[in-house]
């Protein structure tokens, strides 16, 4: 044994050392583990020249000391290793832990020492060393412990629980063995030293597997649960009273008493405020921090509720999607803070609505509402109601006063559908259908009419995520007619998805803003369509104006106006030519940054259309202070111009424009008798499926409008 032990705990060194290199920022605990087995290599080798070969016993106090090193180091080892795993809270829970058991333990050996006799026979030096001794055992031995507990999940439980056993076996045998040394007998004896070298070599299989089959795991995190706040009251309250019992029973002494009173109260107390940390932590990820309300992640939670509140009940719930209308013209013009506290004020309101809402922000200015205990139709429309008055109600900012409505979409558990995750987005697309209507301030419930409209715009978002644009895009071109000569003035360039031909430009484009496309595919429109109206120019000798539509993204986007300048120098084609179409909803509240755009623009050459003109909020300040050289008359006043009420609507906004020296074309026209009538009422250009549908360059060359 005195040859067997020093050969084979060395070489169990030698092979934990070989597995650090592939153990990642976790080699540190492994290499002091390694140590510990060193050390204990180094004691036998001590112990085997001393005996074997001097034969003279005189390094007994040395090898002694040198055996109790391993002890500490794996101690050491498994202590660092918590260091690294563990975050903060869970490591601060965790020390607290091993602490206040490390407390119990030293009471605990103290009367097992009383009840051998020990106080008689040890000196007080001897008797602090095993007290020493003893706490930093059970202190290691806690750790394995909450070790082996918070092990979770991954194949990665099996040599990590080997390496513990080898550790927690080897301190089990340690203990008695020091004891014994430490009151004068001899603890030697070949079955304790094989345990030992079994136990060591079982911590260098466990590293072993644990990198060779590369294991992954986690530590369970501690539970902060109402339930486990109330297991912990109850644990400290029962040991507090227990200790008072042992206390007035004469089976501990006030000294002891306080040995496990004290680790009680700094465990009750670092528990409370952990707790409490934890519960405000979880509070943050719930709820939005700027309006109060609940986010979008906590939404799952809160539906599940409702479901089973439904079930309990025999009562029915909405989930209502409400969608801000001009708050972006605040946020642009006022700037954000005040845009934040709109959306604060918003939020106020939702939080007092009464207990059976419960209110969402699901993102900028997108909110959703769930309805418990609907009755009936009559319930669902007084709901709808009541949030339509809550989103137009005025809001008084110091000296402002802000006039918002909501565009409002809903659908009703269970008849609409029994999957939450879809009753979220047939809401989702009542509120869209609202939202791209002549009246947006309205409310509206899912019908099976939308199904389709849900899955096709489901699709499109993740057809548009992995878009390839020279692959899956192409341009098509919509000739613009003027009203007088009927000779094409521009084509309007329209993207389409080459898969998806009923797809129009006005359902593409803000699902690519949505997936974060569209900077990209609006450099690609702009390079691609100026590309095809340089060969119209050289190779038919046709100076054909292009019109394109630009994102209110690309107006914020610094390196826009150079590229764009660039391509048309390059190019050699004229800026007049090019027409860039922007939305109405980009120039309400125009912020400095996309103003300053539209003047650079203007100056260079460009000319600038205003798209949707009368389909919404005008501002006709900002319109011309910006540069506008044409409008794009709304298609809802176009399909509507046999009323009177619109046919004098237009006529005033055609005579308006006239005075500014503004083109007026209708976009929509969609018969002969419209194109005269529009015609008559003064517009200059026309354009709609009348005239031909968006055509592929190809067949637009080849068409009697080119």
């Amino acid at each position: 044994m005195l040859l067997f032990s020093p050969v084979t705990v060395t070489l169990t060194g030698v092979l934990m050392l070989f597995c650090l290199k592939r153990l990642g920022k976790y080699w540190v605990p492994a290499l002091i583990l390694a140590c510990g087995v060193l050390f204990y290599a180094l004691a036998d080798i001590i112990m085997f020249f001393d005996e074997a070969v001097t034969g003279k016993f005189a390094m007994g106090e040395l090898i002694a000391t040198i055996y109790l090193f391993p002890n500490y180091l794996f101690g050491t080892s498994v202590a660092v290793y918590f260091l690294q795993k563990l975050k903060r809270t869970e490591l601060y829970q965790f020390l607290v832990n091993v602490f206040v058991f490390t407390s119990f333990g030293f009471v605990a050996f103290r009367h097992i020492l009383i009840y051998l006799g020990s106080y008689e026979i040890l000196t007080r030096s001897e008797l602090l060393r095993v007290y020493l001794y003893f706490s930093i055992s059970i202190f290691i031995l806690i750790m394995l412990f909450n070790m082996y507990c918070m092990i979770a999940g991954g194949g990665g439980i099996k040599p990590t629980n080997i390496m513990i056993l080898g550790i927690f076996v080897y301190i089990i045998f340690d203990i008695p063995y020091t004891y014994l040394q430490a009151i004068g007998q001899d603890p030697e004896n070949d079955y304790t030293n094989l345990c030992y070298v079994l136990c060591m070599m079982l911590m260098a299989c466990g590293l072993y597997f644990q990198v060779k089959k590369e294991y992954d795991f986690k530590l369970k995190g501690y539970e902060y649960s109402e339930r486990t706040a109330k297991r912990t009251s109850i644990f400290v309250t029962v040991g507090i009273l227990a200790s008072l019992v042992l206390l007035c029973t004469n089976h501990i002494d006030r000294d002891e008493f306080f040995y496990i009173v004290l680790p009680m109260l700094v465990y009750w107390l670092t528990y409370s405020v952990l707790h409490n940390g934890a519960l405000n932590e979880q509070l943050l990820k719930q709820r939005d921090i700027l309006t109060g309300l609940y986010n979008r992640r906590y939404c799952g939670d809160i539906m599940a509720e409702s479901v089973k509140m439904s079930y309990d009940t025999g009562k029915k719930f909405a989930v209502f999607y409400a969608d801000l209308n001009s708050f972006k013209p605040i946020n642009d013009s006022y700037g954000h803070d005040m845009g934040d506290r709109v959306l604060k004020e918003f939020g106020s309101r939702m939080l007092a609505l009464p207990a059976e809402y419960v209110s969402f922000r699901t993102g900028g200015d997108e909110f959703m509402i769930v309805k418990n205990g609907v009755e009936s139709e009559a319930d669902l429309d007084a709901t709808a109601v009541h949030l339509q008055r809550l989103f137009n109600t005025p809001l008084n900012l110091d000296t402002y006063i802000f006039t918002l409505s909501g565009s409002i979409g809903y659908a009703l558990y269970p008849d609409d559908s029994k999957e939450t995750d879809n009753l979220i987005r047939y809401a989702d697309a009542a509120m869209y259908s609202v939202k791209h209507s002549a009246n947006k301030d309205d409310f509206k419930r899912f019908d099976k009419g939308l199904v389709a409209s849900v899955e096709k715009h489901k699709s499109l978002e993740n057809r548009l995520k992995d878009a390839d644009l020279a692959k899956d895009f192409e341009l098509r071109y919509q000739p613009r007619i003027d009203a007088g000569t009927g000779k094409t003035v521009a084509v309007e360039v329209l993207p389409r998805l080459k898969s998806e031909e009923e797809c129009t430009a006005y359902e593409l484009l803000p699902i690519a803003e949505e997936v974060g496309l569209m900077n990209r595919l609006g450099k690609w429109i702009i390079e691609t369509a100026l590309d095809q109206q340089k060969k119209w120019r050289d190779e038919d000798r046709k100076n054909i104006a292009v019109s394109v539509n630009l994102s209110p993204l690309q107006l914020l986007d610094n390196d826009f106006l150079t590229r764009l300048r660039e391509i048309t120098e390059s190019d050699g084609l004229d800026p007049s030519g090019i027409l860039l179409e922007i939305s109405n909803e980009a120039i309400m509240g125009t912020s400095t940054a996309v103003r300053q755009t539209l003047w650079d623009l203007n100056k260079y050459g460009y000319h600038l259309v205003l798209n949707d003109f009368g389909g919404g909020n005008i501002n006709l300040g900002q319109m011309q202070d910006c540069g506008f050289t044409a409008i794009n008359l709304s298609p809802s006043l176009v399909l509507g111009e046999e009323d009177k009420k619109v046919k004098t609507l237009i006529k005033a906004i055609v005579s308006m424009a006239m005075e500014l020296d503004i083109k007026v074309c209708a976009i929509g026209v969609e018969s002969r008798e419209q194109a005269e009538a529009l015609g008559k009422m003064g517009i200059t250009c026309l354009q709609g499926f009348y005239y031909g549908k968006p055509l592929s360059a190809e067949d637009f060359k080849n068409s009697q409008y080119f």
